[in-house]
């Protein structure tokens, strides 16, 4: 099934951008007062910044600054990437002086199971920003109002993409059916009585959820047409559509869908058009910038592959990112405009996280990597990768697969390993797993959420990263 939807709509105002002189600058179509190039923007938060302690002590005993005036030389003279990066660690052991509650209607919260929970305020003014990210993507998907959605994001206290993805639906004028994927017998009224044109939901998820209520599912024409696919990655290295959303475009019948990246720290950050030409860069509100984990260097060049780093440009925010590492590593696209007529900076898939490399016989491998490679193997119904200490401290990794039909589980398996041999020097190994063995691991992985994001990787090592 082709992943390319009907002819996109020209770019919103704030979503087109031009390079001149090495320099990225924002173009909008009115004169409105947001209407700023990147670098004025940037001095801004830079100055807010300054003036909560964190960000003071933390530029300063890297020895490279003491003053407000000596970061913003480092931003204006392209050295912006000498400003040292703040992390998730960092917010954990800083928070108190790091966010902002005045001013708050909303937080965004991390589960706390490895310290105290990282509570990210959303400020009054700040929260129509994060949704008008989503906004965007759903007008590219078609919402308007009188639309019907049935949403099948999570709404629950530690996922910020579902409460988000609501208010953006509401805010485009459409009539929201909250259901979550356990409650079938509702969703199956919301399908039958309502006919929602479009889903929002987890493409693992939609997956599941047609082949566990294979019993009552209903004709092709009385699902959505239309899928917002979030929290998993929906296209590949080639921009293919990736095996789940193939299998979920063929369960649920639907013939355009779009993705989007963000984080609860970072709010929206970049979002597909229906070109598929990858994630355009939401370029007036967010500074992206790819960094070479290994010498903290900028990475400018296509297909090479860098921690996503981001420092926000909107004021007020309850967390102020400037520099935010997000573990995520993934490569610029071609800097050529895209069909859709944006110019914006382009991501591709986001390759693996920065804090699960593995090392199988000395490579470096991503486990997303490896369930990417498994995924597009024939009879391929699930796959997942484990990781436990080696007798001699090494990464002994290990693919699980669940095939599809067990009379033809051998060969699956064979052919999962013919094509992880192809791609890599020395492959792991690679065993079979059934549906309950696969989901204990997921309930395991998951027992301080509730499934939001379905894990495909198992760490199990004594001393993980």
């Amino acid at each position: 099934m082709s992943n390319r939807g009907p002819q996109a709509k020209g770019p919103s105002p704030g979503e087109r951008s031009s390079r001149r002189s090495g320099r990225r600058s924002i173009k909008h179509s009115g004169n409105r007062a947001d209407d700023r190039p990147v670098q004025h923007k940037l001095d801004t938060v830079l100055r807010a910044a300054w003036n909560r302690p964190f960000y003071r002590q933390h530029w300063r005993q890297h020895g490279l600054v003491q003053t407000i005036d000596d970061v913003l030389d480092l931003a204006r003279s392209g050295r912006f990437h000498q400003l040292p990066c703040v992390r998730k660690s960092d917010l954990r052991r800083h928070l108190d002086n790091v966010v902002v509650f005045d001013g708050a209607v909303d937080v965004f919260s991390s589960s706390g199971t490895t310290g105290r929970p990282v509570d990210i305020p959303i400020h009054h003014r700040e929260e129509p920003g994060r949704v008008g990210g989503l906004q965007r993507v759903l007008r590219e998907l078609g919402v308007g109002r009188g639309s019907r959605i049935l949403q099948l994001l999570s709404l629950n206290d530690l996922f910020a993409l579902g409460p988000l993805a609501w208010q953006a639906a509401k805010a485009e004028g459409a009539c929201v059916f909250r259901c979550t994927p356990q409650r079938a017998g509702r969703m199956r009224q919301v399908l039958e009585y309502h006919r929602p044109q479009f889903v929002m939901g987890n493409p693992f998820a939609l997956v599941r959820i047609a082949e566990q209520e294979a019993d009552w599912w209903p004709d092709r024409h009385v699902l959505p047409d239309h899928a917002f696919l979030a929290v998993a990655a929906t296209f590949d290295r080639d921009l293919e559509p990736t095996p789940v959303v193939k299998k979920a475009a063929e369960l649920w019948g639907f013939t355009t869908w779009l993705n989007h990246y963000g984080s609860s720290e970072l709010g929206p950050v970049a979002c597909e058009c229906r070109e598929h030409r990858g994630l355009h860069v939401h370029s007036d509100v967010q500074f992206a910038e790819l960094v070479d984990p290994r010498s903290n260097q900028p990475i400018t060049a296509p297909d090479q592959p860098g921690e996503l780093v981001v420092t926000g440009l909107s004021l007020p925010r309850g967390f102020l990112p400037i520099r935010y590492a997000t573990g995520d590593m993934a490569a610029w696209l071609r800097m050529d405009p895209c069909p859709c007529g944006r110019t914006s900076p382009r991501l591709g898939p986001i390759i693996g996280r920065i804090n699960r490399q593995l090392k199988v016989c000395g490579q470096t491998v991503f486990p997303e990597f490896l369930v990417d490679l498994a995924d597009h193997c024939p009879g391929v119904r699930r796959s997942a990768v484990r990781v436990r200490t080696g007798p001699l401290g090494d990464d002994e990794v290990t693919v699980l697969v669940l095939p599809s039909r067990q009379g033809e589980a051998e060969q699956t398996r064979r052919l999962v390993h013919e094509e992880l041999s192809r791609n890599l020097a020395v492959a792991p190994a690679v065993h079979l797993t059934s549906t309950d063995q696969l989901a204990a691991l997921e309930a395991d992985a998951s027992r301080h959420s509730n499934l939001v994001k379905i894990p495909r990787f198992f760490d199990f090592r004594e001393d993980p990263p």
